[in-house]
């Protein structure tokens, strides 16, 4: 019997680093309602924040649906 896959869960600076861009540029296409939204490990309140990881099928699927720049082919 196989298990369903579960999603790969990836951090902010992996997903930086394969788009090239800074923390501040996925937080605002978040905010913007532009970018997948986060989960959330763990409690939203309290002392100590709550880590946030991304679904990478989600950032993939959000990068496959991106316009392609006009001088691409």
């Amino acid at each position: 019997m196989t298990s369903p896959s579960r999603p790969k869960l990836i951090k902010i600076s992996e997903v930086c680093e394969w788009l090239c861009v800074s923390k501040s540029s996925i937080y605002k296409w978040v905010n913007d309602g532009t970018f997948p939204k986060p989960v959330i490990l763990g409690p939203e309140e309290g002392p100590k924040p709550s880590a946030s990881r991304w679904r990478e099928d989600e950032v993939q699927e959000w990068l496959d649906n991106r316009p392609r720049s006009r001088g691409d082919g």
